[in-house]
């Protein structure tokens, strides 16, 4: 994932009323033997779990480092929107809604890195960082794409994915929270925010609001 969140670039006026007015009530032998034996014993061989991922609910506070979240809703939009474009025009957008509170003492840029999500068919990739990380994210408050979040200030952001015309129209999707960790890079041999890993999961629906 890229550490760089939406970069910068205005959107006209607009942008904002036409997504939440979407509206704002808008995721050797003998060691095989003794190696089977182990993984009989201790399932050595079975692949490890992930660790379950706690859940979360929509409207509901996520708090954390380096952010705290609330997810707020889910929005299907179509072309047309100011300032955004589609990579295919037929395509549309999968919104994710969500109000954002640095935590960490300095100012982010890693906005890309706040939400996932998954349960989504024919999700387009970045052109640029050709990841599945939204491609946009917006601020609600000037309707612009967000260059940085300032500590303790919080912000009503949109998230935007690119989907497929020809993918199922989805009416609800996982959303992803994802951490990291402030710790020492081993590599660089300075602290830094590192571990981008999931926080919390919860499941939101979708509000269709293409043509209105």
């Amino acid at each position: 994932m890229s550490s760089v969140g939406g970069g910068p670039g205005a959107g006209p006026r607009g942008l904002g009323a036409r997504i939440v007015a979407i509206p704002l009530r808008w995721l050797g032998l003998s060691a095989g033997v003794a190696a089977l034996a182990a993984s009989g014993l201790f399932g050595g061989l079975e692949p490890a779990g992930k660790p379950e991922v706690p859940a979360a609910k929509v409207n509901e506070l996520n708090k954390g480092e380096p952010w705290n979240v609330t997810v707020t809703g889910g929005r299907l939009v179509g072309d047309g929107l100011p300032g955004l474009r589609l990579q295919n025009s037929a395509n549309r957008w999968v919104v994710v809604l969500a109000t954002v509170e640095v935590t960490a003492p300095e100012s982010r840029n890693d906005m890309r890195d706040i939400v996932d999500i998954s349960g989504v068919e024919g999700l387009v990739k970045d052109p640029i960082s050709n990841s599945l990380e939204p491609q946009y994210v917006i601020g609600l408050r000037d309707e612009v794409a967000v260059s940085y979040l300032q500590p303790a200030m919080p912000e009503k952001l949109a998230f935007f994915w690119e989907q497929e015309s020809t993918a199922p129209v989805p009416t609800e999707m996982a959303v992803i929270i994802n951490k990291k960790t402030y710790r020492v890079d081993t590599l660089a041999g300075h602290k830094a925010w590192l571990d981008l890993e999931p926080r919390a999961e919860l499941t939101v629906p979708i509000e269709d609001r293409r043509g209105k």
